[in-house]
């Protein structure tokens, strides 16, 4: 609690206990929403009707729902670095890290990272 004030200083700037409460509750669920996750996502090719499976990769991230989608989401990432920045610097930067890893030949990060089994079953 002590930690959580002196980063976001919400009960000096007169937000009520349970608005505070809400507000940690919140931040939990994110830090709880971070993994990391590997394996080769599907792409389209021109040349074949199926997917074909990129190149094995890894991503350390924050996910919108562990159950529901087990994957990262780029769009998704920049709100979550917004919050997770002013929590812990590091820890954003070590995130960010790895979807600019990412990155491929021709400048793009792809939107979705589907990495393994367990993401492409949901």
């Amino acid at each position: 609690e002590r930690r959580f004030e002196e980063t976001f200083g919400l009960e000096a700037r007169g937000v009520s206990l349970p608005q505070r409460r809400f507000a940690q509750a919140a931040l939990s669920e994110m830090l709880g929403g971070i993994g990391f996750f590997h394996g080769r996502s599907l792409l389209r090719s021109e040349r074949r009707e199926e997917p074909v499976p990129g190149m094995e990769s890894v991503l350390f991230t924050a996910v919108p729902s562990r159950s529901c989608f087990p994957r990262g989401f780029l769009w998704d990432e920049g709100f979550h670095l917004l919050l997770l920045a002013r929590w812990d610097p590091a820890l954003a930067r070590d995130i960010l890290a790895h979807w600019l890893d990412l990155l491929n030949a021709d400048g793009w990060i792809p939107r979705e990272q589907i990495l393994g089994e367990e993401a492409r079953a949901r």
